[in-house]
């Protein structure tokens, strides 16, 4: 398992919601992350 402490980020959902990784704080969490270039 990798634990990392992560600055602040903030994101937007599929439906246009800000979403902030404090939001999750103490809940395990996956970030799945994917770009095309």
């Amino acid at each position: 398992m990798l634990l990392q402490k992560i600055q602040e980020v903030k994101l937007s959902d599929l439906n246009g919601n800000k979403v902030s990784i404090s939001d999750y704080r103490g809940k395990n969490t996956l970030i799945f992350m994917w770009a095309s270039w």
